[in-house]
């Protein structure tokens, strides 16, 4: 049991409805194979993205740039809310890519986890990463 827990950690959906209706990702499990903008946990968090356009504008764009991530198939679409599975090149592990938009607070919520294994090797943060350097090349976010 506690082995599955480990290899599985990350693995799934992780929007939750809180309790005044409103949906926030999870933050990720301390270990070191997730990066999430709801984490406390100083090596699982990054920084939201914080929009430098209007909402709806900023989403659709986010939408289309995430849909052109190499090996990146969105699997699940709600409005605001991307989920997208994210292949490894070489040994084709996969991982879940979040992204929930929040236009009250101008941000953009960000979760990357690994679906199999502990470690990912930095991959999650650096996706994160790439992906905001793309959209603030594009105006995005700033």
């Amino acid at each position: 049991m506690i082995i599955t827990g480990v290899l599985i950690g990350c693995s799934g959906n992780h929007l939750i409805v809180k309790d005044n209706n409103t949906l926030e990702l999870c933050q990720c499990l301390p270990l070191p194979n997730c990066v999430s903008s709801n984490s406390w946990v100083f090596f699982n968090s990054v920084a939201p993205f914080e929009t430098a356009t209007s909402a709806d504008k900023a989403w659709s764009m986010v939408r289309e740039v995430v849909g052109r991530l190499p090996r990146t198939e969105i699997v699940e679409e709600h409005p605001g809310y991307i989920h997208a599975k994210c292949r490894s090149l070489v040994f084709r592990f996969v991982d879940n890519l979040e992204l929930l938009l929040e236009p009250d607070k101008g941000i953009i919520s960000v979760r990357s986890s690994s679906v199999i294994g502990l470690f990912d090797f930095g991959v999650n943060y650096r996706r994160v990463e790439n992906l905001r350097r793309e959209l603030i090349k594009k105006g995005i976010i700033r």
